[in-house]
């Protein structure tokens, strides 16, 4: 098992590794947060084209088994994780896997059959301020007059871009409550799960956290679906191409690659500023739906999008050239 200290060492010795380039050059940082959530963007369009044949359970199963296989030649893992001494970290996995990558799969996949896309789309704006919490509550990470300037520019530009959802909302309605509640969810789940990884990631790296997190969220999917859908596994010989071509690219590029540019980042940049770049996944779904629907680009978007990437802007290169200005000038002194 690859260790924080083993990780230190190498990383003197490869100073061209990812996580030594995002700390170095902020912009590179930035242009990675934006690569990951048009990434991200694409898993509600894949897991939609999925559920017109598939149920939820191996909608959400059958990605992260395909990721977890592809990850793993990279992960080297061994069994040092179940030692004595590395219970802590054995829990953070259990943790990560349970409370974290299931509930923000499955949940939202239950999530939006049971309630409107406007409510889902509008619930979906809580991951960054409950991403911020938790970093707050597990991390110990503060916010800054400039991360709540930055968050205040993040959702006037998310509104502009999200204001036909907000109208369009029933959030209170009784008929969409269960489905709100699950979204909700999901939320919560990605929001621990963006957050509370860096704790794993300082004693594991980045492709061990995935597939061991991965393994976990394989294993009780698997038993839910034996429960409650032990059928549906005969369906997967019938899927369309369109399908299974829908499920191999969330695996690759929506829960493989942009975890793992992820899961770089924030070991050089807090979490709580890496989570206002989750309000570019609206930007780019309808940047999505335009190019591949033929959906107009409006005035709303153009504004909410350059007001969102100001944000972004602001929290990972404007504050960090600040704070290195600051410590170049106390160096001085």
């Amino acid at each position: 098992m690859e260790t924080a200290a083993d990780r230190s060492t190498a990383s003197t010795t490869t100073p061209a590794s990812p996580v030594g380039l995002f700390a170095k050059t902020p912009v590179l940082a930035l242009g990675a947060l934006i690569a990951v959530n048009a990434m991200w963007a694409f898993q509600f369009a894949g897991a939609r084209i999925a559920t017109r044949e598939l149920g939820a359970v191996l909608v959400t199963l059958v990605p992260l088994v395909i990721a977890t296989l592809l990850i793993l030649p990279f992960a080297k893992l061994n069994r040092e994780l179940f030692h004595r001494q590395n219970r802590s970290i054995l829990t953070d996995v259990l943790l990560l896997g349970s409370l974290g990558v299931v509930p923000a799969q499955l949940c939202l996949v239950f999530g939006v059959e049971r309630t409107l896309a406007s409510n889902a789309s509008v619930l979906a704006l809580t991951v960054p301020v409950l991403t911020a919490l938790s970093a707050s509550l597990f991390l110990k990470e503060h916010m800054t007059r400039l991360r709540w300037a930055s968050f205040a520019i993040a959702i006037i530009g998310v509104c502009l871009i999200s204001v036909s959802d907000i109208h369009r909302a029933h959030l209170f309605s009784p008929e969409y409550v269960s489905g709100n509640l699950l979204v909700l969810a999901s939320c919560a789940g990605s929001a621990f799960n963006n957050s509370y990884s860096r704790r794993a990631l300082s004693r594991l790296s980045a492709a061990q956290v995935l597939v061991w997190t991965f393994i976990v969220a394989d294993v009780e999917l698997l038993l839910v679906d034996l429960v409650f859908d032990h059928m549906g596994w005969k369906q997967l010989a019938h899927l369309q191409p369109s399908v299974w071509w829908s499920l191999i690219l969330v695996a690759v590029f929506s829960l493989g690659l942009s975890m793992l540019l992820y899961f770089a980042v924030i070991q050089s940049v807090e979490v709580m500023r890496a989570a206002l770049s989750v309000y570019l996944l609206p930007v780019f779904g309808l940047v999505f739906s335009s190019i591949l629907l033929g959906e107009k680009m409006t005035p709303n978007l153009i504004a909410g999008g350059i007001l969102i990437f100001l944000s972004c802007f602001l929290v990972t290169v404007y504050e960090e050239t600040q704070r290195r200005r600051g410590l170049g000038q106390n160096v001085q002194a």
